[in-house]
């Protein structure tokens, strides 16, 4: 169920049925993914035939969308802008966006900035380079946790009450018999300072991923380049490694973080 929290504006006349129809947005949104409205009204704590009618409203403000094909809800452009705008005025956002755009130019590929969302490393910024790769991802895109650069950087800083649902999720998807070693990739990524990974399908892209950290020396954000396989040097001690970590500091410090 889906509860809206009390403010001091909770004993002030309101109108009701927009404070309902949040509670079906935010529930259309808690699904991760399209949802039937058998969900959608379960999770808000509605009558389908209410929900139903709240949904129709909202796909007419495009908050909601409909797929025609399955019925199910998600949502639609205007929530993503309105999500678009808040991660904007974020101010690791803020911050970031000129380093990246540096560190892209520096290093010739394109740079990506996740935060951990609900459902694991959301991307939030991309700069993108000019030479063009093959990538099945966009803002608001989640990556994996143990099959990405950039998820070995959250395994390793994460506390592991944060990661751990993910991970199991993510291990019952693999085939058993292709055990994946976690300890291993966490004491990899901790000695290197950066997560690497290598997409090894017919993109074969070579990844990057790099730490920030805020004045609670809290892991915040991640920074990830991307580049092909065989011209992307991924190494942890090479230029490209060194130029991250360089950009990923320089954010952290105006982060206010401060080495210990």
């Amino acid at each position: 169920m889906i509860k809206i929290n009390k403010n001091p504006s909770a004993n002030i006349g309101g109108v009701q049925s927009v404070e309902v129809g949040t509670r079906v947005l935010l529930a259309v949104k808690s699904g991760g993914g399209p949802m039937g409205l058998k969900s959608v009204a379960s999770i808000a704590d509605l009558p389908p035939a209410n929900t139903r009618r709240y949904l129709v409203s909202l796909i007419r403000s495009g908050l909601v969308e409909q797929d025609a094909a399955t019925g199910k809800y998600s949502l639609g452009p205007i929530a993503l802008q309105i999500g678009l705008s808040a991660i904007m005025d974020l101010k690791l956002v803020r911050t970031a966006v000129p380093i990246m755009a540096n560190l892209r130019d520096q290093v010739g590929e394109t740079v990506v900035l996740t935060v951990w969302g609900e459902h694991g490393p959301t991307i939030v910024h991309w700069e993108e380079s000019e030479v063009p790769f093959i990538v099945n991802a966009r803002i608001g895109s989640v990556f994996p946790v143990l099959f990405t650069a950039t998820g070995h950087v959250y395994l390793t800083w994460l506390p592991r009450q944060q990661t751990k649902e993910l991970v199991k999720k993510e291990i019952g998807q693999r085939n058993k018999n292709d055990p994946i070693d976690i300890a291993a990739i966490i004491k990899t990524t901790k000695k290197n300072g950066v997560g690497r990974y290598i997409i090894e399908d017919m993109r074969s892209l070579s990844s990057l991923a790099a730490p920030i950290f805020d004045h609670e020396k809290q892991l915040v954000g991640v920074i990830t380049t991307y580049g092909s396989t065989g011209k992307y040097d991924n190494s942890p001690t090479g230029p490209n490694a060194k130029a991250q970590l360089k950009a990923a500091d320089e954010i952290s410090f105006k982060m206010e973080y401060i080495k210990s």
